[in-house]
């Protein structure tokens, strides 16, 4: 009896030291999920906060634009509904006053018909291309700015004769593709634009530890892209050479710069 009591009890601890066993590794796989998660959802908010930043620039660009083209014809539009509300709130009494109104009315014509005449003359006497040089000159901050489209990420794996693709366990490169709009406000010639990409514990990838320095602002980054610019749509394509104590699964963000000004930025995941 005593040796069956003595098994039961072994039987009992050993079924609560597994259920425990399962518990605490629930608990593990849980808590490394959710800092997975929270890493993620940082990820994904900082690239959000850069794509806004870049909606916000081309919106601030455009309205500059059609401001210049509508700055000139406010004076017009605010005579036109003066003279309309003048001519709702007059008070015919009689027929004097009557063609009084009528009158004011013929000369805010012709002070319109004028000033119409003054700008199709100042308009005809200005070429196309001093237009495009005095817009060029009103937003120069933002159209000098490269715009960046089709950003494009992917792992790059060397194969070799003896090694088969099911035996590489690492990425050794990133590839990154991107395209550049035609700018007439950048000058044409070698240009260059700073790689950056950021692993999944938010440390930046750099080989040779590159950095550069402007106005006392250094930029840790990853690879220089250089391409021949001439004003013309342009892809670009460059390699990043992968650092395999840096190198995990999970989510990369990479961010184009010029200088020390982010214009792009995407997500990479590596699974």
């Amino acid at each position: 009896m005593s040796s069956n009591k003595n098994n039961s009890y072994k039987l009992i601890i050993l079924a609560l030291s597994i259920f425990l066993l399962i518990v605490l590794f629930k608990s593990y796989k849980d808590n490394k999920y959710s800092k997975e998660q929270q890493d993620n959802l940082k990820q994904e908010s900082l690239l959000t906060q850069n794509q806004l930043s870049e909606i916000i620039d081309k919106y601030d660009s455009i309205s500059m634009i059609y401001n210049n083209y509508d700055e000139s014809f406010s004076d017009l539009s605010i005579k036109g509904a003066n003279s309309n509300i003048a001519k709702t709130k007059a008070d015919y009494k009689n027929l004097s006053d009557l063609n009084k109104q009528i009158q004011t009315i013929k000369d805010s014509i012709n002070v319109l018909q004028e000033k119409l005449k003054e700008i199709e003359k100042i308009r005809s006497l200005v070429k196309p291309e001093e237009i495009k040089v005095k817009i060029a000159q009103n937003v120069t901050p933002n159209s000098s700015k490269f715009e960046i489209t089709n950003l494009q990420v992917k792992g790059v794996k060397f194969l070799t004769e003896n090694i088969t693709p099911s035996k590489i366990k690492a990425i050794e490169q990133i590839r990154v593709c991107f395209t550049i709009d035609k700018n007439e406000g950048i000058t044409v010639g070698e240009k260059e634009l700073f790689v950056q990409v950021i692993n999944p514990k938010n440390n930046i990838v750099s080989v040779e530890g590159l950095a550069f320095e402007k106005n006392n602002t250094v930029l840790k980054y990853s690879k220089l892209a250089k391409f021949e610019y001439k004003q013309q749509v342009t892809d670009v394509c460059t390699y990043v050479d992968l650092e395999k104590n840096k190198t995990y699964k999970g989510r990369y963000i990479v961010n184009l710069y010029s200088g020390t000004t982010k214009i792009s930025s995407t997500i990479f995941n590596y699974n």
